[in-house]
C-alpha cells in the first residue's frame, strides 16, 4: 500500500492526531477508497479529504470507519470531539453519498487516480486492530484513549468463558462443604472414639495471685497425661508461698484425682501440700510435700 502523504502544517495536535488514527484504521481494513466509499455512507472523494486532512470527518463517519475496522467508536468520538475544537478553516457539513437515508449529492471534485496497490475489494478483509493511541490529553477519560482497540470477542468464546466461571464457582462450593464436614466430624470422631485423646490447652495470660479468685479446672487428656489447662509443666519446683499457673495446673489435678484442697485460688499454701503430701505417701514416693519431676508424673498419670 502506498505511503501516506505528509498532513497539512496547520493542523492542530489534536486534529493530527484524529487523522493519523483514521488511516491506521483504513489501512486495518485493508479497502481501497473505492472500496471504503461502497461499504460506507461517504465517497470516495471524501474519504480523501478526511484522511489528507483537508476536511474535518463528520462524527457519523468517524463511527462506521471504527464500527469497519473493528474497532472501539468512542474512543473515535472522542477524538473527534478534540479535533473539532481546534480544527482550523471550514467545516461544511459532509453529505452522504447517494443511497443513504438523507443523503444528498456528493459535491463535484476530479476524482484522483484509483490506488495502484489496493487490494481487491472482494478480498478485503478486517486484520488485527491498529497499535494503542499515544496519551491523550486530560480533557478525554484515559479508558478511552489510552488502550488500543480491540476486536470483538468471538461468540465462540463467551461462553467457554461462562462456563470456566461455573466450573471455579462449583469448586469454591465443593471446598466450602468440605470445609464444614472437616469441622463437624472430625471433632466429633475424636471425642466418640475409644482412647482418643484431646489437644492440650494451656493458659496464656500472666498469673496473678488474688485471694477471692478461683479457678475452673478443664481436665484431659493428651498423649496419654491428664492436664486442666493452665499448665503442660513435667517438672515444675512448688512448695509453700508459690502462686503461678503451675500451681492452678497441680491443684485441679489434685482435686481430680481425690485429694480435697478446699480450692482452686494458685496459691501452694497449707492445705495443698497436705494433698501433695497423701499422693506422694499412696504413690511410694519421699513424702516432702513439695511437687517435682516425680510428684508430676504421678499426678499426670
Amino acid at each position: 500500500m502506498a505511503p501516506w502523504k505528509a498532513l497539512p502544517e496547520h493542523l492542530d495536535p489534536q486534529a493530527g492526531r484524529l487523522v493519523d488514527r483514521l488511516r491506521r484504521l483504513k489501512d486495518a481494513t485493508g479497502l481501497s477508497f473505492t472500496a471504503l466509499a461502497t461499504r460506507t455512507s461517504y465517497s470516495r472523494s471524501s474519504w480523501e479529504r478526511y484522511l489528507n486532512g483537508r476536511k474535518l470527518p463528520p462524527a457519523d463517519a468517524v463511527t462506521e470507519l471504527a464500527v469497519l475496522a473493528g474497532a472501539d467508536p468512542d474512543r473515535m468520538l472522542a477524538l473527534h470531539t478534540l479535533a473539532a475544537q481546534t480544527w482550523t478553516g471550514p467545516q461544511p457539513k459532509e453529505a452522504a453519498t447517494p443511497g443513504t437515508s438523507g443523503a444528498g449529492p456528493e459535491p463535484t471534485e476530479p476524482e484522483p487516480e484509483p490506488d495502484p496497490g489496493a487490494a481487491p475489494e472482494a478480498a478485503a478483509t478486517a486484520p488485527a486492530p491498529a497499535p494503542a493511541e499515544p496519551d491523550a490529553p486530560a480533557a478525554v477519560p484515559p479508558a478511552l484513549l489510552g488502550e488500543p482497540d480491540a476486536p470483538a470477542e468471538p461468540a465462540r468464546a463467551r461462553p467457554a468463558r461462562r462456563t470456566l466461571l461455573a466450573a471455579g464457582g462449583a469448586l469454591v462450593v465443593v471446598a466450602a462443604v468440605l470445609a464444614v464436614v472437616v469441622t463437624l466430624v472430625l471433632p466429633g470422631r475424636g471425642s466418640a472414639g475409644a482412647g482418643e485423646e484431646e489437644h492440650r490447652r494451656t493458659a496464656t495470660e500472666e498469673f496473678a495471685f488474688k485471694p477471692d479468685r478461683t479457678y475452673d479446672c478443664d481436665i484431659h487428656r493428651f498423649e496419654g497425661r491428664l492436664y486442666a489447662g493452665h499448665s503442660d509443666t513435667q517438672d515444675a519446683l512448688l512448695q509453700q508461698i508459690s502462686t503461678t499457673w503451675e500451681v492452678v495446673e497441680a491443684q485441679c489435678l489434685l482435686e481430680h484425682r481425690g485429694y480435697r484442697i478446699g480450692g482452686i485460688d494458685g496459691a501452694y499454701g497449707p492445705a495443698t501440700e497436705r494433698a501433695v503430701k497423701r499422693l506422694q505417701d499412696k504413690e511410694g514416693l519421699v513424702v516432702d510435700g513439695i511437687m517435682g519431676p516425680h510428684t508430676w508424673e504421678a499426678l499426670r498419670r
